[in-house]
């Protein structure tokens, strides 16, 4: 095998969630080159007969899935090489325009009478594994008076043995020591993929034993997709109008307001017409700091005055509640919506202004692209317009459009390295929102208004690598545009 490819394909393997998207994204490319194409189905091919868990098939299928959205034609056994077949494997498989062989119930069973539950099930939640699967069981079995939790515990304990070369992989200190209290890192790790396989086949024992409808089975199956299919081919690219960081940036407010308006004046130069509706990036980031710079842009009716720490504290509790609404997929669809809202949705009482983007609701969320929930993706507010919003992948970003036409553009860029970083903090990866040239997304109900930004920063250090980060005092500030 080619040596590049058998990096590529052995980086499928690393814990850190990230990596595992990029190498699926570079996988799927080969499979698009014409002189690479049979030597990398015929290596994937291989990979998905020696997988050990059905998660890892899943994040197998993705890349023929991806490669096919672009145009690949999968081979016609991908299908019956699956060695550990899940609903959500077969649900890609026929997206990809294939037949499915449907057995993904071979070898299940309802846990034995005697089987004794594992406590280290219970003890991982919300550490190596998010508490989400242990939340999703309970509320099937709350509804159906069904052993959810504990099907899903018996069906992790046995897969303890899928990986016996690593009897730590459940444990995020066997890659990163020390970490500190209260840090987080997109991990994927074997205990993650062993967790997400137990939930998958808990819905195939519900659907096969307990007569769970197949389309809540579907549907369920499609919360651990390890990409959302809007953003799964997003590639980083940093633009190249954004100038660059350094320490001094977010120094103090002068500082911050000079470094948007050198920002405005350079998109301008590059990108004529064309405005920044948000940036949300780590400027900073090293073991013991992490400086974030956030800017989004609002519209003034009238001429009060706005006061930047009450209106960054409602804005920041509305987008918390999904006070802006959510976004709306449907199965594995690559189009993602939001609404349209009207003025009165919008309209910040207190100050007279309406944001021109925010963070929105989710429906569904890829693990391999955590670190971009939950302040990464923001979004065009559009007002009083015909729906909806659509949003899609296009060139390596996310393209956002009407019924008339592209609205804005949002791009994604890794901001900086470290393996983990403060929970109430997103990943170290930046992006931002621009609209297309001359392109009016805010429909006011006044003539005159006037636009500004709206910009706060957030500090986190530490004195040593195993304490845990304290946050200093965020600031904030408004710069009106010219």
């Amino acid at each position: 095998m080619n040596s590049d490819l058998a990096m590529l394909i052995a980086r499928l393997r690393w814990p850190v969630a990230s990596t595992r998207w990029w190498a699926m994204q570079e996988l799927a490319t080969l499979l698009l080159a014409p002189e690479m194409r049979e030597e990398v189905t015929t290596s994937l091919l291989q990979e998905l007969k020696g997988c050990k868990v059905e998660a890892e098939t899943v994040e197998l299928v993705c890349i023929f899935w991806m490669a096919t959205k672009r145009g690949f034609i999968p081979p016609p056994e991908l299908g019956s090489s699956l060695e550990r077949p899940s609903t959500l494997s077969s649900l890609l498989i026929r997206d990809c325009g294939l037949p499915s062989e449907d057995d993904c119930e071979h070898h299940l069973q309802v846990a034995p009478p005697d089987f004794q539950e594992s406590p280290k099930f219970f003890e991982m939640q919300g550490a190596d594994v998010p508490r989400f699967f242990l939340t999703a069981m309970q509320r099937l079995e709350q509804r159906s008076n069904l052993p959810f939790v504990r099907q899903c515990n018996y069906e992790w304990t046995s897969s303890a043995d899928s990986f016996p070369g690593a009897p730590y992989q459940g444990d995020v200190g066997h890659f990163v020591r020390p970490i500190g209290p209260n840090t987080t890192g997109a991990f994927a790790n074997r205990n993650f993929l062993r967790m997400a396989s137990a939930y998958q086949r808990t819905l195939a024992v519900a659907r096969k034993f307990w007569r769970m409808p197949a389309d809540l089975v579907n549907r369920l199956a499609l919360d651990v997709l390890p990409l959302d299919p809007t953003l799964a081919f997003m590639r980083p690219s940093r633009p190249s109008w954004l100038p660059a960081f350094d320490g001094h940036i977010t120094h103090d407010s002068a500082s911050v307001e000079m470094y948007i308006q050198s920002l405005a004046r350079s998109l301008r130069s590059v990108a004529q017409g064309r405005v920044l509706l948000s940036l949300s990036t780590p400027v900073h980031v090293d073991p013991l700091s992490v400086t974030e710079l956030s800017i989004v842009r609002w519209r003034h009716l009238g001429e009060s005055l706005v006061d930047a720490q009450g209106l960054l504290e409602r804005f920041s509790k509305i987008q918390r509640g999904g006070g802006y609404g959510g976004c709306q997929t449907s199965g594995l669809q690559c189009v993602t919506s939001v609404p349209v809202l009207t003025l009165t949705d919008v309209l910040d009482s207190k100050s007279n202004a309406a944001p021109l983007a925010s963070t929105y609701g989710f429906s569904r969320l890829g693990y391999l692209q955590r670190d971009l929930y939950p302040s990464r993706l923001h979004y065009p507010v559009v007002t009083d317009t015909e729906g909806p919003i659509s949003i899609h992948p296009n060139d390596g970003c996310l393209s956002i459009s009407s019924t008339s036409g592209p609205i804005a553009t949002l791009s994604y860029w890794n901001a900086g390295w470290n393996p983990v970083h403060p929970t109430d903090m997103s990943g170290l990866c930046g992006t931002a929102l621009v609209t297309e040239p001359d392109m009016e997304t805010f429909a006011p109900r006044q003539k005159s208004h006037r636009d500004f930004y709206l910009w706060w920063v957030t500090r986190k250090r530490r004195a040593t690598s195993y304490e845990a980060f304290a946050s200093e005092k965020r600031f904030c500030g408004i710069i009106f545009t010219e």
